[in-house]
């Protein structure tokens, strides 16, 4: 008797993160269009962080877009700011996650939405436009990831034996010589079998991948976290602050299995 392979069909895509991956992909040109041009221009905030007509004019198209699809919903940006709560429900803009990579022609930098409901992360939303890659998660669609014009599915993680076979990311280790998790920071990365600075969104989407087993991350702000945090949920990571606490607001993150994980904030905390 020959056994057919039955093949099951891909489960449908969530309404608002179907909505979420057009609205990026759309954006794709119009980031591209300042992307590896010697002319453009780059600011500093406040905080010194930088700046871009890039950054700006994509979150200006995201939040016109916001008002006209979900009337009256709450929107924080990176740029033009909004008021988060910690039970509230909002959606979450980072136009460009890794404006110093972006502004440099380096290719490792996304457009992000997420969602919050009731103080919860649901949905996660992140457009690559160099590669031509999407990955997103709502409550109703499993963790997906689109390439090349197929959707394939993110597999659930496992667990590195121990940390000496864990492969870890961070964003560069200047972001840790001022912290006081400056020694524990060494620790991590001289156990670990293999750690790589790729910073901001690239990173994530390595570990997603099952290519990598952690990403640590400081410094980093609500609408960098919230698209992960949806994210780790679907795939059976945690997003955590160094307490172990489950956290998408900053500044200081780690993402991973959480078996891993709770070694990692045991060691960055360790006197």
């Amino acid at each position: 008797m020959i056994r057919r392979r039955v093949s099951r069909p891909m489960p449908r895509i969530d309404e608002r993160l179907a909505w979420a991956e057009a609205k990026l992909r759309e954006c794709r040109a119009l980031a591209l269009r300042y992307f590896n041009r010697t002319s453009l221009r780059i600011e500093h905030k406040a905080d010194h962080s930088p700046v871009t007509i890039a950054d700006r004019a994509i979150e200006e198209r995201l939040r016109r877009e916001l008002a006209k699809a979900f009337p009256g919903e709450a929107i924080v940006g990176e740029e033009f700011g909004g008021s988060a709560t910690r039970t509230g429900t909002y959606w979450t803009l980072d136009p460009i996650d890794g404006t110093r990579a972006f502004s440099r022609g380096l290719p490792s930098w996304g457009m992000m939405i997420g969602r919050v409901e009731q103080g919860r992360a649901m949905l996660g939303a992140c457009d690559y436009p160099v590669f031509e890659t999407f990955i997103g998660t709502a409550p109703r669609s499993p963790a997906y990831e689109r390439r090349d014009g197929r959707r394939i599915l993110l597999r659930r993680t496992d667990a590195p034996a121990t940390l000496s076979h864990a492969v870890l990311f961070h964003g560069g280790s200047q972001w840790w010589f001022p912290t006081k998790y400056a020694e524990g920071f060494r620790r991590l990365v001289s156990g670990c079998y293999l750690e790589r600075a790729y910073g901001d969104c690239y990173a994530y989407l390595w570990v997603l991948r099952g290519k990598g087993d952690a990403v640590l991350d400081y410094g980093v702000k609500i609408w960098d976290m919230v698209p992960f945090a949806a994210l780790a949920q679907a795939t059976g990571r945690v997003l955590t602050d160094f307490s172990g606490q489950p956290s998408f607001t900053g500044p200081e993150t780690i993402f991973g299995h959480p078996a891993l994980v709770r070694i990692m904030t045991r060691l960055l905390r360790q006197d």
